[in-house]
């Protein structure tokens, strides 16, 4: 065989067989997820407890062996809850990092924000920490999977509480944003439907860590009960300079879960006692549930590492999303791409993630409709 015929097969057989063998290390490469999340601002802590929440289900399946023999690597970039840098962190994390998926954006004009990038590009949004209501009506949207009751399933369990108690006369502080101005058409809606309305509504900035103005509008209202449309740290110094209030009066607080209730209670201490806060997982603190062990034990096994957790809701919240993530890479195979991963978590049909129901279909992408009412009491526990 002339020699240049010979070069030219060991060529050919080499780049072949790197071809081969570089396509089996791809099989054992991380499965990459992307996050943008708030990691400073007001909502750093509740950005990251859910981040937090989410890897400690990660590094537990890592520590198993991972998801088919694959690790998961979780990539998160802080957005500072602003639409922008959501919009960039999204872009990254798609065309830089080659994310099979994006897991866990949060709240809802980072959401909004970026949820359109991921659609154009045919990559599953899984697991994001909102619950605004247009997430879930309409035709279904593909490639997103919610793994949490709606904001207005929680406003629903809020109101029913309400009329227990025989409140009647609820007034709202919410942002002044397209989302707060969601939460007041809901409310107004819903009050409305139980022959109520709502004596007023004040609103507010985010990061407003003074909101004197606000406080003294909603005093002038006499209000009953409060709905707090706000979150983090201005919830916090809402609940405050109302209670420092000359003209403060016995009121109900009343939140959805996205409040931060941890925050709350580290934060405002004997003043977030009676706050009454919806929750769209079950408790994190009694171990009646399943799902609710396994986390207990993530716990102690990440602090056991050298970490500092506690128990809370919005990580539990975390490690839940997290589960379900895991368990549609299980099913879509060891080496799947984005539009394998979609058909695999929808073939979740009432799936037990430990006495907690996640369903999914082809028609059906809302995951969970799991509400409950619980009120902050003595020390910072939750009774329901």
């Amino acid at each position: 065989m002339p020699f240049r015929h010979m070069l030219i097969r060991l060529v050919v057989f080499v780049a072949v067989s790197h071809l081969f063998f570089s396509a089996h290390a791809g099989e054992q490469t991380d499965i990459v997820l992307g996050q943008s999340a708030p990691l400073s601002g007001s909502f750093s802590e509740m950005g990251e407890t859910y981040r937090d929440g989410a890897q400690i289900y990660f590094e537990k399946i890592n520590k198993e062996g991972g998801v088919n023999g694959r690790r998961i690597r979780l990539i998160t970039l802080d957005d500072g809850y602003d639409a922008k840098r959501a919009q960039v962190n999204t872009k990254e994390l798609i065309e830089q990092h080659q994310a099979l998926a994006l897991f866990g954006h949060m709240f809802t004009n980072t959401v909004f924000a970026s949820l359109p990038l991921a659609t154009a590009a045919g990559v599953p949004y899984v697991g994001p920490y909102a619950g605004n209501e247009t997430l879930y009506a309409g035709p279904v949207n593909h490639i997103l999977f919610m793994t949490r009751a709606s904001y207005s399933t929680e406003l629903d369990a809020l109101l029913r509480h309400v009329q227990a108690m025989g409140l009647t006369r609820v007034a709202l502080a919410r942002y002044d944003s397209p989302g707060g101005a969601i939460l007041q058409k809901d409310l107004e809606e819903k009050l409305k439907a139980i022959k109520l309305a709502p004596v007023g509504v004040a609103t507010m900035q985010l990061n407003s860590t003074q909101p004197a103005d606000v406080v003294l509008k909603i005093i002038k209202m006499h209000p009953q009960a409060i709905l707090l449309g706000v979150s983090g740290d201005d919830a916090v110094a809402f609940v405050r300079q109302f209670n420092q209030s000359a003209d403060k009066f016995p009121v109900q607080f009343l939140a959805r879960s996205l409040i931060g209730g941890h925050q709350l209670v580290v934060k405002l201490g004997s003043e977030s006692r009676g706050i009454v806060i919806s929750q769209v997982a079950p408790s994190p603190f009694n171990g009646e549930t399943h799902i609710a062990r396994e986390y207990q034990a993530a716990l102690k096994a990440a602090n056991a590492a050298g970490r500092k957790l506690v128990a809370s809701y919005i990580g539990f919240d975390g490690y839940i999303a997290a589960k379900v993530m895991v368990e549609g890479l299980r099913r879509a195979g060891p080496n799947p791409g984005r539009p394998a991963l979609v058909k695999a978590l929808e073939t979740m049909h009432h799936w037990d993630a430990g006495d907690f129901i996640v369903d999914y279909d082809e028609n059906n992408h809302t995951g969970s409709k799991f509400v409950t009412v619980t009120v902050i009491g003595a020390g910072g526990h939750y009774i329901e």
